[in-house]
């Protein structure tokens, strides 16, 4: 009688099955395998071909094997990985370049939806900024502002140093639907991690006190708007190049100037055109 086998790493070979047979090949029992949410009774059910596992449970145990999540779940390699965050380079570039985003965001979504279901969260998180920020360039805010605030609550989101383009424009699309108290709110968070993470960085900090002083002014408060300024002033000093002097100036000017005091706005727009 004729017996079959299954190629390692074939695709017709079982997730349960190429569970086991990597936990052999590593020399782990089911229980070395285990972890918090991932019990080792949960594995031999797995390997049996009685449980489906969870992307969060693919993620632990392939962290543990040293595979990818794509490895173990579907026995490809892990160049699939290399393929999809090609794909998402192209269509970030395209979405830079584009005037019309409608042909770029289907591909956005795809990438978005295969990425998520593979566990990749990198390239998942890439896709939903990107897919935010093609919101906010046609003009609907609220599906930027969902998009870019389920990417930052990611805790594998890139810091507001890194992606200034990625919170202001949330900040932004909050101010765009009324709602300057969140705009207040992330901008807030971007100061304090700029200053926590790197303090050194006066164009950040500049930044990002001048699009708070935004919010706060359009949230009606006057006086920690005039107080965010001031501190941003004072530390740009005279080292700062004069682009960035101009953009505080004309923050103070866009303060003064909607609370009333037009003397005093004009004066602060003088002073930037020094």
């Amino acid at each position: 009688m004729m017996t079959s086998t299954v190629v390692e790493g074939s695709s017709a070979e079982s997730v349960g099955a190429r569970l086991k047979r990597l936990r052999l090949q590593r020399g782990f029992s089911q229980r070395d395998l285990s972890s918090p949410g991932v019990s080792y009774a949960y594995i031999s059910r797995i390997e049996a071909g009685a449980r489906t596992p969870s992307v969060k449970a693919l993620r632990k145990l392939a962290q543990k094997l040293g595979v990818s999540v794509e490895y173990l779940e579907t026995g490809k390699d892990i160049r699939e990985v290399d393929d999809r965050e090609l794909r998402l380079a192209d269509a970030e570039l395209e979405l830079r370049l584009a005037e019309n985003t409608s042909t770029v965001e289907p591909k956005l979504e795809a990438i978005l939806e295969e990425a998520s279901a593979a566990g990749d969260t990198t390239s998942a998180i890439r896709a939903r900024i990107a897919l935010g920020l093609a919101a906010a360039q046609r003009g609907n805010h609220l599906e930027a502002a969902e998009q870019l605030e389920a990417a930052t609550r990611d805790e594998q989101a890139p810091p507001p140093h890194l992606r200034p383009d990625l919170y202001t424009t949330l900040g932004q699309s909050y101010a765009a639907l009324g709602a300057p108290d969140r705009a207040v709110q992330v901008f807030e968070r971007c100061l304090s991690h700029v200053e926590e993470a790197v303090p050194d960085d006066v164009a950040a900090h500049i930044r990002y006190a001048t699009f708070l002083s935004y919010a706060l002014t359009d949230a009606g408060d006057y006086a920690q708007a005039a107080q965010v300024v001031g501190h941003a002033l004072s530390r740009a000093g005279d080292q700062t190049d004069p682009y960035t002097r101009v953009r505080l100036y004309w923050s103070l000017a866009r303060l003064r100037g909607i609370a009333g005091r037009l003397r005093l706005s004009s004066t602060s727009v003088a002073r930037s055109l020094c």
